[in-house]
């Protein structure tokens, strides 16, 4: 992201003091619409800015469409596992249901979640919870085809929407998830973490709304859990 700064009113007219995040006119307009802003121009350049006492943050109309790129990352991918947000996950859930009560194409659907992970950051903290979370979330990308969606649905649950896939192929790549996860080495300040992941898994039905193919594989989720985690299960 740019980096534009501060800029203060003197006597002698404008002066950048330091550096700010660069942000962009819509951005202002989307997010800070109630806070008042203006413009001002310091020699050939058009600033808009929000004044804070006499202070502005400077937004300079320079590399926006790389900024209007990082503010659209931001709006998709949870920022600690980069993997999808629940909003968007929810949006290709429906996308792809939609395509397959078109095309009957074959759409699976799984919920994962870490076991015990509570005890995670109870027994070696935060950061080593977060740390869990962020390689949890890179092998389970990493065993999945280019065009399935890994999304975080919230905490230590995430989910993964398998579009052209049978039942049958979603319990094999569901297996492979859980092995490559049992038998992944978690360390963390040289401290070794176990942790494993119970699955459940859905298949879109001609009945099936995004709210009806979550709840399904929710409920095969609990399943898991209620049979000793660490484990697969479908409905």
């Amino acid at each position: 992201m740019d980096v534009k700064g501060i800029i203060t009113e003197t006597d002698k007219g404008v002066e950048i003091k330091s550096d700010l995040p660069f942000l962009d006119k819509e951005y202002f307009e989307k997010h800070i619409q109630n806070r008042p802003y203006t413009k001002i121009t310091n020699g050939e350049n058009e600033y808009w800015s929000i004044k804070s006492n006499n202070k502005y943050i400077i937004d300079k109309f320079n590399g926006a469409d790389r900024l209007v790129e990082d503010l659209k990352k931001e709006s998709v991918y949870d920022s600690l596992t980069k993997c999808y947000n629940k909003k968007e996950t929810e949006l290709f859930i429906e996308k792809f249901l939609k395509e397959f009560l078109r095309y009957n194409n074959p759409l699976s659907f799984m919920m994962l979640d870490i076991d015990f992970f509570k005890k995670v950051n109870d027994n070696y903290g935060h950061l080593a919870g977060d740390h869990v979370l962020k390689e949890v979330a890179g092998i389970i990308k990493s065993t999945l085809r280019d065009s399935d969606i890994c999304g975080r649905f919230g905490g230590e649950e995430f989910s993964v929407i398998l579009p052209n896939t049978k039942l049958s192929g979603a319990m094999k790549l569901a297996e492979r998830i859980r092995k490559n996860i049992q038998n992944h080495d978690f360390i963390f300040n040289n401290q070794k973490i176990p942790v494993t992941l119970s699955i459940g898994i859905t298949s879109a039905s001609k009945n099936d709304s995004g709210f009806s193919l979550i709840d399904r594989a929710d409920e095969a989720l609990y399943e898991a859990k209620k049979k000793g985690r660490n484990r697969v299960e479908y409905r």
